[in-house]
Formats: structure tokens, C-alpha cells, sequence
């Protein structure tokens, strides 16, 4: 999609003013007409065009920020001085990074259409703008909780401001939390969790640009540590029956006719939502559009940050994958499956050697680092401008970036089942995949009695065939193993099943929080999901000490350990 021309009409006629300068008080702000209501199509039109205009750059800057300021992720000696403070937790102000404003452009802008959208509107019994007016409050929530991730607390801003005055009134409000917001966000969007997502047809807005409300509301209630509403809301918009959303088979893996690891016969991918069609894959919910022009509104800087470019970075990145990451996927024990003439079946370990030649590597441990990961040397003239160094990032294209998809959201649905003392069902989740056959197979009988609200799969739209555990993206054929990537057990009986479930409960949730490193890496997410933990268990060390090994040796960086020790530092700093 592009925004084109109706989009900067939109913005810059409707949307300029907003919350995008209540922070930068010394601006002028220019004035929203107050009196007029929005009664047509067109206006609706415009103004969802301006509200997703405005979440372009937010959405690519907490995905930035989001991997920047984890273990994934190091800077190169070509990345800006904004980016290396970034990387170091220093970031100022005047970062370029630093520019709260952004988000509430889109929250006011979003606060704005709320107060004016005629909802009373009707035709044929149905009340015209009332996707629009939903559609509007899930984009505000969103926005919140990009801002409320990157600064710890911010003022809760719910009505449309029009002047400087009102701004600088605003801005005094206390603070709130990323639970409070949460919490009151998922109050205002709870009447709405049936209402669809609007529907302009693919040559307009793309319903990919809208996100569904259940999943906003499970990460908003994930975040206010409501964990049973969170599943409740994963859980219904995966089995909705009108859409439902098996895992799917996706997977690289290598192939089952041989005993052997070898450049012959080496890993495949199947489906995977990743590589050079991970943007707009079937895998994903909810995108953001970029441009292919500055004019048009904003292009894609994620991009050319992590992919080497003969045009745009001479081929010299700014980000690249940290030594830690690398780690991380190596660390995964990959079980192969070997299938001989008759049909016999043999599970193996994956290979111990990451590379076999300079074409193939990345092979030890789980494979879905190497189908997003290409690095070569080129062969470049002693004085060439270009690196002799080329790096293809696949998860990242000019032309959009993801924001949900459908492995992360199953993820977060474990992440809460574990936290409602459902171990097994999480487990299921990330080893087999959830099913009828799987449920009864490995989830005992206990558990399904006390979890069986969120056990209802239908039995013709989940099938074996179907439905897999996320951790066999990349890790093999995992629903064999039962030595490695097994369900956390005591060494010594408990006194009681209350104990062994409280014992599993943070184990699984380290295993989840693992997979979602490696199933969503360099997707955003990963400091973020690093600090929904830290916080949920009151332990700064979960976040700090996983961060101070980011570069991959073992030995934590000493003075960024005891920087991140301190919450007041996860934080991006706002002006006084």
C-alpha cells in the first residue's frame, strides 16, 4: 500500500498539530478544527490514512530500540553516535532516537478521530463508522504501549488537544505506568472485542494495516499481568471460528532420507516466514506500510541499518546480530530424524560443526538464525568505498514492517497459560503445537480439567497435519526428543503437585521467553519481553544480566551489568 498523496492531506490538514508537539512546548502548534465533526467517507478515510501515516516512524523506532538495547544485537564502528548511545544506555534528549513526540502525534491524532467520528451514523441498520471509531482506540492503545515500553511512565492523554496551553496542562498530569495504562486502556477496549477490523479493499488501506482488537487486548492485559483476560484474548482470536489460525508447517530442517550432515544434504526451508518474503507472509496479522519515496510519507530506515546497500550505506551496516544471539541459537539442541527405504525411524543429535565452507554455516543448534542471515565477502578494490563485507538481514524489506504475527501471538498465549500455573499447556505450545490428539497426548488429565476454557481447539481446524510446536521452526523434529527439550521436572519428588507446578512455572517461562528470541529476533521485541519479565518477577537481574552478554564471550560487560541493575535506566529520558 501506499499512502501517497491522500495520506499528507490527511496528515497535514487534519492530524498536524496533535500531541506531536505537547512535549517540544516552545513550537507553535497549529489548531484542529474543534467544531467539525467527521460525517463522511472520505473524512473516515483520510483520517485512518493520517493515523497509520503517523505510526510509521513509531513503528520502526521501538523495533529499533527495542533490539538495540538487547543481547541480540551489536553496533558496527559505522553506526551513528545517536545509535551508540543507544547501545550504551546513554541516550540524551537530543537523541535523534529520543522523540516521545512521535508517539503522541499518533495518540492524538487517534484521540482526535474518537471525539469527532459520528458514531451514531447509521445506514441499513448498521452504524457506519463504528469499525473506524474501534479501529482508532486500538491504534491509540498501540502507541501507548510502544511509548509507555521506551520511557516507564507517561501522562495519560484521552481527549484531543488543540493548543499549546492545553498541551503544557496535559503534560503536567502525573505520570502512569506501563500497567495503569495498560489496565485502563484494556478497559476502554473490552466493549469492542467483536467488532472486525475495517475493510476499504486491498487498493485503499489493506486490512493487514489494521490490528484485530483480541490481540491488542491480550498484550495490554499481558502487561497488566492479567494473565487470565491475556489468554482469554490470544485464545479467542486464534480460534475464532469464522478465522481460524493454526501454527502451520514452518520450518528449515534438514532433510530425513540421510544419516549424514553434509553440503549435499543440507537444511531446507519450508514456508518459513522469513527470508526475502517474510514482510506480508501468511504468518503475518497486522503490517505497517512504508514508502518508496520521502514524499509520500516515511521510508524505511530499519532497512538499510541492518542490509548493506551500494547505494544508500556503500554496503557498510550499522547493526548487525551480537555474538550472544549467535550463541543463543547454537545453544539449541537440533533433533534430526532419519527415515530409512522401509519407513524405520531413528532420531540423531544435529551437527556439532557450525560451518562446513564458506557457502554453508550456521548450522549448529537451530536453524532459523541461517534463513534470515546471509554474510559474504566480496571481492572489492583496495581503495573501493564498498565493504568487502555484505550482510542481508531478511526479516526487514523497504517496502513495510511487521508488527504482529500469528507465532509471536501463540508465544505470548503460552506466556500466560504458564503464568495461570498451566505449564504443560505452554509446554505443548512450544513442543507440539495445540490440537485435540496433542492435548490428550501430553497435557494430563488434571491440568486439562483446570485449563479446558483454553483447551477447546476445534478438532477440523487443528489438526496434526496442520499444527506444529513453535520450537520445531527451526530446531528439528523436537516432538521426539525426550531427553533435551523436555517439560522442567525436580530431581527429587515435591511434596505436592501445587509445589512441582510452582517449581516449572518460572523454567517454562524461561524456556518461552528464549523462544521468543529466537523465533522473533530482530523483530522488535526483545528487550521488551526481557523487561515484561523483570518486572513481573520484581528482578532487574533477569533483564540486566542477559543484556551485559550481549557480545556473545561469556564474561558480562561489568559496568553495563550495573547500569541496567537500575530500572530508572531501561528508560529512555524525557525533558524536564
Amino acid at each position: 500500500m501506499k499512502l501517497r498523496n491522500i495520506a499528507i492531506a490527511a496528515a497535514a490538514t487534519l492530524l498536524t498539530v496533535s500531541c506531536g508537539d505537547m512535549l517540544d512546548t516552545d513550537s507553535s502548534i497549529v489548531e484542529f478544527e474543534k467544531n467539525n465533526r467527521i460525517t463522511d467517507v472520505a473524512d473516515t478515510v483520510y483520517n485512518m490514512l493520517g493515523i497509520i501515516n503517523t505510526m510509521q516512524v513509531v513503528a520502526e523506532r521501538n523495533a529499533l530500540v527495542g533490539e538495540v538495547h538487547s543481547d541480540l544485537v551489536s553496533i558496527t564502528d559505522k553506526a551513528s553516535a545517536d545509535l551508540k548511545a543507544l547501545a550504551d544506555f546513554t541516550a540524551t534528549t537530543d537523541n535523534s532516537y529520543n522523540r516521545v513526540s512521535d508517539y503522541y502525534n499518533v495518540i492524538n491524532t487517534c484521540n482526535n478521530f474518537i471525539a469527532k467520528a459520528d458514531t451514531t451514523l447509521m445506514l441499513k441498520g448498521v452504524k457506519v463508522f463504528k469499525r473506524e471509531y474501534v479501529a482508532a482506540k486500538v491504534f491509540r492503545a498501540w502507541a501507548y504501549l510502544q511509548a509507555v515500553q521506551l520511557y516507564g511512565k507517561l501522562p495519560l492523554v484521552t481527549t484531543p488537544v488543540y493548543g499549546e496551553s492545553q498541551a503544557q496542562k496535559e503534560m503536567q498530569k502525573a505520570p502512569s505506568d506501563i500497567k495503569t495504562i495498560c489496565s485502563y486502556l484494556a478497559e476502554d477496549l473490552k466493549p469492542y472485542v467483536n467488532e472486525r477490523v475495517p475493510n476499504y479493499g486491498s487498493s485503499i488501506i489493506p486490512q493487514s494495516s489494521f490490528i484485530p482488537v483480541r490481540v491488542m487486548l491480550g498484550d495490554l492485559y499481558l502487561w497488566a499481568d492479567d494473565y487470565e483476560n491475556a489468554a482469554k484474548s490470544y485464545y479467542d482470536y486464534l480460534t475464532l471460528q469464522e478465522k481460524p489460525q493454526p501454527t502451520d508447517f514452518m520450518y528449515q530442517r534438514w532433510g530425513t532420507g540421510s544419516k549424514e550432515f553434509t553440503a549435499e544434504n543440507h537444511p531446507s526451508i519450508s514456508s518459513m516466514a522469513m527470508g526475502t518474503s517474510w514482510y506480508g507472509h501468511s504468518e503475518a496479522i497486522a503490517n505497517i506500510a512504508l514508502e518508496s519515496q520521502p514524499y509520500y510519507g516515511h521510508q524505511s530506515q530499519l532497512y538499510y541499518l541492518y542490509n548493506s546497500d551500494v547505494n544508500h550505506n556503500n554496503s557498510y551496516v550499522s547493526l548487525t546480530p551480537s555474538g550472544q544471539m549467535r550463541e543463543i541459537f547454537k545453544r539449541q539442541h537440533y533433533t534430526h530424524l532419519y527415515i530409512d527405504n522401509n519407513n524405520h525411524r531413528d532420531t540423531l543429535d544435529g551437527p556439532q560443526v557450525d560451518q562446513f565452507n564458506d557457502n554453508l554455516k550456521y548450522l549448529q543448534g537451530d536453524l532459523r538464525y541461517r534463513s534470515f542471515f546471509t554474510e559474504k565477502k566480496v571481492n572489492r578494490d583496495e581503495y573501493s568505498p564498498y565493504s568487502p563485507w555484505v550482510q542481508i538481514i531478511g526479516k526487514f524489506s523497504t517496502s513495510g514492517f511487521n508488527i504482529y504475527r500469528k507465532s509471536m501471538v501463540y508465544l505470548r498465549l503460552a506466556e500466560a497459560l504458564n503464568r495461570l500455573n498451566y505449564p504443560q499447556t505452554a509446554m505443548c505450545i512450544l513442543k507440539y503445537g495445540l490440537c485435540k490428539n496433542y492435548i490428550y497426548e501430553h497435557i494430563d488429565s488434571v491440568e486439562r480439567q483446570e485449563a479446558a476454557r483454553f483447551l477447546n481447539w476445534d478438532e477440523v481446524k487443528f489438526t496434526t497435519t496442520n499444527t506444529m510446536g513453535i520450537h520445531g521452526h527451526g530446531s528439528g523434529y523436537v516432538e521426539c526428543d525426550t531427553i533435551h527439550y523436555v517439560l522442567p521436572q525436580p530431581a527429587t519428588a515435591l511434596a505436592s503437585r501445587q509445589d512441582t507446578v510452582a517449581y516449572q512455572v518460572p523454567l517454562v517461562e524461561d524456556m518461552i521467553i528464549e523462544e521468543m528470541a529466537l523465533e522473533g529476533a530482530l523483530e522488535g521485541n526483545r528487550f521488551y519481553d526481557l523487561m515484561r519479565v523483570a518486572l513481573r518477577r520484581d528482578d532487574p537481574d533477569y533483564l540486566a544480566e542477559r543484556v551485559a552478554l550481549r557480545d556473545g564471550t561469556g564474561t558480562p560487560d561489568a559496568a553495563l551489568l550495573a547500569l541496567l541493575r537500575n530500572k530508572a535506566n531501561w528508560y529512555l529520558p524525557l525533558r524536564k
